[in-house]
């Protein structure tokens, strides 16, 4: 079903559209959490609040072209503001580079057969020592799959910053590769 038309019976009160956006973004929202916080409470905490936010308040909402990026930047910033309420000492405007830090795993290369399992540990071990923003556009650009436009909505930064942390990201990975 097109995205424009779920999102819009969805505006219009259709449970079985919330339903529906619910049952097909959910795992990758939940994985997406994970790689955030890694903790499982938090969210599954923001999840619900994500979505009952979004149920409650449909009738202030405009319609969107990319339901995924809207959710993904929607949840990042429910990770964010639940972990701001749970370190409330924590006094930021922004995301502490921390709060959102992305690790790379075994499980994120499980499609590459392809890696023999010591250029997988070198790779995991490179991604893991770049910054946390590197790491996080390069995530959602190569393991999601979403576009510098999107990846600049998730993270609020512009395009071209998106591209600087990607690219410093791939050079710092180059320089580290023996």
């Amino acid at each position: 079903m097109e995205q424009q038309i779920l999102w819009n019976r969805f505006l219009k009160g259709d449970k079985e559209a919330l339903e529906l956006i619910f049952r097909t973004y959910f795992d990758e929202l939940y994985s997406f959490g994970l790689k955030m916080t890694h903790n499982t409470e938090t969210v599954e905490d923001s999840l619900q609040d994500m979505f009952f936010k979004l149920w409650k308040n449909r009738n202030n909402l405009n319609g969107i072209s990319n339901i995924k990026g809207y959710l993904v930047k929607a949840l990042r910033h429910h990770i964010y503001d639940n972990l701001n309420w749970r370190n409330r000492f924590v006094n930021c405007e922004t995301p502490p580079e921390n709060l959102f830090d992305i690790e790379f795993s075994h499980e994120d290369f499980l499609i590459t057969e392809q890696l023999n399992q010591e250029t997988r540990e070198k790779l995991i071990h490179i991604l893991n020592k770049l910054t946390n923003s590197q790491r996080e556009a390069i995530y959602l650009r190569f393991f999601r799959g979403y576009d510098f436009k999107d990846i600049s909505d998730i993270m609020e930064i512009s395009v071209q910053s998106v591209r600087n942390a990607i690219h410093r990201g791939l050079l710092a990975m180059r320089e580290m590769t023996p």
